[in-house]
Parts: C-alpha cells; sequence; structure tokens
C-alpha cells in the first residue's frame, strides 16, 4: 500500500481545528468548512455588530470630508470610504481606547463564543491588521490572486468571498486590510480600493519614501494615512493630465 507523501500528513498534523486548537497561527492551515464558520458566521457576525456601533456620522463625517476633499471617481468613492473607516476604526481600537472593538465584540458574545478559544485566538489576531498596499500579481480567477505587500515584497495568497468585489487587474496597486485565515491565504476586509491602472508606476516610485518619511514620527496605521493621502493626489493628478490628453486630440 502507498504511504501518504510527507507534506500531506504534515497538512493533516498542523490543521486547525476549532474544537481541539487554542490558539490561532497564521502559518497552520484550518478546513474548509472551519473557515467558512470563519468567514460566513463569526466575521460576518462581527461586521454587522460593528456597523451598528460604528457607522454613523460621527465616524463617517470627517472621512467624507476627506473623500470629497481627493475627489476620487465617483463610482469608487464608496470603496474608498468603506476602506477608511476600518482603518479608523482599527485606529480607534489601537491607540485610544482600553478595549479594541473585536475585545468589545468578544465581551459582548461571551456565551456564543465561551467553548470556542480557536475563534477568540483569531478574533484577536484580527486586531492586529494594518491596511496596506500591494501590487496584483498572478490571478488564479477574480476571486483567488497573488498579491504583494509593497513595503516587504511578502507574497500573500488572496481569497475574495465578497460577490460584488470588483476583479483587480494584474499589475495594478490596490488598498485595503487583509484579514488572516490560517495557512498563509487573507481576504479583504472589504473589497480592495483599486487605484487607476495608469496611476500605478508614479504610485510605486515614491511609496516606500513616504512611508519612511512618516514612519519616523508615526505608527503604521498613522503613516497609512498620510500616505493614502499622497497616494490619492497621485491618482487624481493622472487621471487629470490624461483627461486632458484626450481633449486636445
Amino acid at each position: 500500500m502507498m504511504e501518504k507523501p510527507e507534506t500531506v500528513e504534515k497538512i493533516v498534523e498542523f490543521e486547525q481545528s476549532v474544537t481541539k486548537t487554542k490558539k490561532f497561527r497564521l502559518d497552520y492551515p484550518v478546513s474548509e468548512d472551519l473557515r467558512r464558520v470563519m468567514v460566513s458566521d463569526v466575521f460576518r457576525d462581527f461586521m454587522i455588530y460593528a456597523f451598528d456601533l460604528y457607522y454613523d456620522n460621527e465616524n463617517l463625517s470627517l472621512l467624507k470630508e476627506f473623500v470629497a476633499e481627493y475627489k476620487p471617481k465617483a463610482e469608487k468613492q464608496q470603496g474608498l470610504l468603506d476602506n477608511l473607516f476600518w482603518w479608523r476604526l482599527m485606529y480607534d481600537s489601537g491607540s485610544h481606547q482600553v478595549n479594541s472593538c473585536f475585545d468589545d465584540y468578544i465581551s459582548d458574545k461571551h456565551y456564543t463564543l465561551r467553548d470556542k478559544p480557536f475563534i477568540k485566538s483569531w478574533l484577536r489576531e484580527c486586531n492586529n491588521v494594518v491596511p496596506k498596499f500591494y501590487f496584483i500579481g498572478h490571478k488564479y480567477n477574480d476571486r483567488s490572486f497573488v498579491a504583494i505587500d509593497i513595503l516587504t515584497h511578502e507574497s500573500l495568497e488572496i481569497i475574495v468571498y465578497d460577490p460584488t468585489a470588483i476583479p483587480p487587474k494584474e499589475g495594478e496597486i490596490a488598498m485595503g486590510t487583509l484579514i488572516p485565515l490560517g495557512g498563509e491565504l487573507y481576504f479583504p476586509i472589504v473589497d480592495f480600493y483599486h487605484f487607476d491602472y495608469e496611476a500605478r508606476e508614479a504610485m510605486a516610485s515614491c511609496l516606500h519614501h513616504h512611508y519612511e518619511k512618516h514612519l519616523k514620527t508615526s505608527s503604521m496605521k498613522e503613516a497609512f494615512f498620510h500616505v493614502v493621502s499622497v497616494m490619492l493626489q497621485i491618482e487624481r493628478m493622472i487621471f487629470m493630465k490624461n483627461q486632458e490628453t484626450f481633449s486636445s486630440k
């Protein structure tokens, strides 16, 4: 009888389980069934919880002013606002509050999660995520592709569960917040903000410089906000330049 390959044995040995595993590990895979529970049941419920508590005029008014100031295309404004909302929520949780929104959720759902240490550990790991800029690499299909962290050059396997998400283009630069699923697999908390393809070279040429500049005095989450401001200006400038060129023909 043929023996199972060693790699398969290791996957089975290290696969995380909602009942047997107490601590979520970024590098250990989870089963498809558990992944479905994490995304469709737990995280979906968390997002509803977060929207009910925080998606209001108090939290959105300044972000809406920011979006209006940088004038992205009309069809991209809501996507930018949604990504900035999650940045603001993560920033406030990490900087000013004793408990994060994830901690509050775990506390409020204590009865439901009482026998699920793995899920609680995973949610606490989610609290560490930071929005970043990614270069879209190889696409397996519109919902599964490789994203390369522009700062660290790390390649990440991405799976998109939102059926309304815009399929990315290979080579574009996108901005978003990725949630870990184990086994080095990630999904975006909301659809990426897809920068105009024509702006990718100008953005890539200076993104590192602006991060290095702001990280000298700011946290990663604060630096992100400064850098996204610059990148939106570049996107707008390239768009207006292309419009002028087109109009002059």
